[in-house]
């Protein structure tokens, strides 16, 4: 891809400006009155100026490109008022494509709807002059093309730019995707890591005694799968206290599940422990039956405790937190 600096667009459109000035001076003793064309000139220089260098960035202050259609009906009145006819030949009409040009320019640089308002106030004005017999010596159709042609390279860019803002977007998207698609592997070995190293003493056990376990090491077994199930089920729900009071709770006889559904999941850490202490106290209370302890999203509470024993017609605990 061939890539062109923005100052190296300046420079070319400089001299390119420049151009139409030098015309202006050559054609001065064409103009009944040359202070008037001068004037011209010089107006139209700094003009060129304005557009090119009014701010960094592609997109030009408003107030400027407003004062480019000042700069066209000042120009156009001082030639016109010191010309009389256009002979064969002749650059007298230099300020068309030179208005043209700065017209072009605040198009390209976002302003395309004025730089079209100046482009019509320039026309009717040469009409008013002239007539419209003057509108293929006086330079005319080339302006025209010269700003519908800044005209498309404006919308090229502005397509350019949302292509790109889309591409980040997309590129965005994509590396999201890839950090949570790699949290999540993270997290799934974590907790395979976790799950072996708290259950491995005991499949060694089970290992070197062929499956032949004591009534101490099947209650063991259970009580180890339940805290595995646990932490598949509700890992943001335990601690090392939760941990140890659902299994004191287990070796009362209690039936403990643990359910989370992300109702924790937004809080900082000192925020979640409150909420832990509170599941520990509570199932201390607890000496039978069954508990139910739950992180909801979405329901105007973030924890359920519900406990309850068989054949009982209400719970004997039930709390929103």
């Amino acid at each position: 891809m061939i890539r062109v600096s923005g100052a190296s667009l300046v420079v070319v459109a400089l001299l390119f400006g420049s151009y139409h000035g030098l015309l202006g001076i050559v054609s001065l003793p064409e103009y009944s009155n040359q202070q008037f064309a001068w004037l011209a000139i010089a107006t139209y220089c700094l003009a060129l100026l304005l557009v090119l260098f009014d701010k960094p960035g592609i997109r030009m202050r408003l107030i400027s490109a407003i004062g480019v259609l000042i700069v066209v009906v000042i120009v156009s009145q001082l030639i016109y008022g010191s010309l009389s006819e256009i002979r064969e030949g002749s650059y007298a009409t230099w300020h068309i494509a030179a208005l043209s040009t700065l017209l072009a320019v605040v198009a390209i640089r976002q302003h395309p709807t004025i730089a079209w308002i100046g482009f019509i106030l320039l026309t009717l004005q040469l009409f008013a002059w002239g007539g419209p017999q003057v509108i293929f010596n006086s330079g005319l159709i080339g302006g025209l093309i010269l700003v519908a042609v800044a005209q498309a390279a404006y919308q090229a860019i502005i397509s350019s730019a949302k292509r790109a803002v889309e591409f980040q977007i997309r590129s965005i998207d994509i590396d999201s995707a890839v950090t949570a698609a790699s949290a999540a592997r993270a997290e799934k070995l974590k907790r395979l890591q976790d799950t072996l190293s708290t259950a491995l003493p005991l499949l060694e056990k089970i290992r070197d005694q062929s499956g032949e376990l004591s009534d101490p090491d099947k209650r063991e077994a259970i009580l180890m799968e339940a805290q595995l199930r646990d932490g598949i089920r509700a890992r943001a729900l335990l601690n090392q206290d939760v941990i140890q009071a659902t299994r004191n709770a287990r070796l009362r006889g209690v039936e403990v599940q643990l359910l989370d559904d992300g109702g924790l999941d937004d809080l900082s850490e000192e925020d979640r422990q409150t909420y832990l202490d509170e599941i520990c106290v509570r199932l201390n209370e607890v000496n039978a039956g069954k508990v139910v302890i739950r992180a909801s999203m979405g329901d105007g509470w973030r924890l359920t405790m519900a406990a309850i024993q068989k054949d009982a017609d209400k719970p004997d605990l039930f709390i929103r937190l």
